[in-house]
This record gives structure tokens, sequence and C-alpha cells, in this order.
């Protein structure tokens, strides 16, 4: 093993990365960007780190690691939370479970392939990246929207026209929700397509009493 290869590997346990990217490597090390890809790359041939995508690497102890814990490393450097269908299905408000992995971002829009799985990332305005939180996992940290956020997140990018979503709904039950706050939430937005269509389809009675 080189000696580059082993600075690495020195490096990343005394910084405790978990998940990292090239260029992580690269401010820590001093390393150039193809001396640093190059050693990567070996330390992955060696099974001792996995890569998940062109340019970011996941340590290999940590294999079993939540692909949500990926989301906001795929959009560095801005910011991303897991919302839409996937929040809303962590949190029971839909019986729908996506296997792909559903998120937003004030960056670009796009589809990512990784190893972890499949992620669909749509764009929010900057004025918009509110309403999540972060959640500590066995490995680290996912940020996700609270469950009413996740709903009006939808709500919107399916109210813009080729965004590709469908409106949020439900099989014959109530909605798991706090209406007040999903009111709340819907003026931040200060979109009216979006109050329309909760003045016309959630009416108090079918929410579940909080």
């Amino acid at each position: 093993m080189s000696v580059s290869a082993v600075h690495i590997l020195h490096v990343l346990q005394k910084n405790d990365l978990k998940i990292f990217r090239t260029a992580d490597v690269m401010t820590l090390t001093g390393l150039q960007p193809s001396s640093a890809t190059h050693a990567l790359q070996r330390l992955t041939k060696q099974h001792l780190l996995i890569k998940v995508k062109r340019g970011l690497w996941l340590s290999e102890p940590t294999q079993d690691i939540s692909a949500h814990e990926l989301l906001p490393f795929l959009t560095t450097p801005w910011p991303a939370y897991v919302s839409l269908y996937s929040a809303l299905s962590q949190y029971s408000v839909v019986e729908e479970v996506p296997h792909i992995i559903y998120g937003v971002t004030s960056g670009r829009p796009g589809k990512i392939q990784t190893l972890f799985g499949s992620f669909h990332l749509h764009h929010l305005p900057d004025r918009l990246m509110w309403g999540y939180e972060t959640k500590r996992t066995l490995h680290g940290f996912v940020p996700i929207a609270e469950p009413e956020k996740a709903f009006l997140d939808l709500a919107y990018l399916a109210l813009i026209p080729r965004s590709g979503l469908e409106m949020p709904h439900k099989r014959g039950r109530k909605w798991k929700l706090d209406a007040k706050k999903l009111w709340i939430c819907a003026k931040k937005f200060k979109f009216k397509p979006l109050e329309n269509f909760l003045k016309k389809n959630m009416r108090p009675h079918i929410f579940v009493s909080q």
C-alpha cells in the first residue's frame, strides 16, 4: 500500500469521516486531485473504502449505512433534506413505501443512481428550505422534513407544470397531520395555488385530532 493511501486511512480515522468527498481528502492531506483520486481508488480495490459515486466515498466499516444519510452529500454545497413521498412514508402519512429516495434541494434537481439506492432530487427555492429536522442515525445524521412540510413540499411541486410529481393522496382515511400547523406553514409558501388547493381539498374533518 502506498504512503498516500496509508496516510489517507489515518486521516479518515482521526477525523471520524464516515462519508466524505475527494475534496475533503485533498483539504486534509494536501494531495493534488489526481493523487487523491488514485489513492482512494486503490483503497477501494482493497475493499477498505466504498465508492458511492464520482467524488463521494464511504468508509468500509459503515457499509450498512442508511441510504438516506447520503442525500446531503449528493447535493453539496447546496443543502438538501429528505421530503415528499419518502418523508410522508416514514411518518406513516401515506401507506406506500417508495423504493426511490425523494428529497428537495436548493441546488440542481436530478436523478442520481448509487450502490445504495436511487435518489430523485427536486428543486425548491432558498426561501422554502425550512421545516425539517436533523435526526441522529447509527453513523451520522439525516435531515428530514416534518410531516406537514413534506406534504406541502409535494403539493407545491405538484402544482408546478412539468414537475413530474403527483398530489399527495390517501386511501379512505384521515390525514395524520396537524391541520393548524399545515395552514401556518402553507402561508409561509406565499403561493396562492397551494392555498387554493388546501381550501378545496383539506377540510378540518379529514385530519386526525392532534
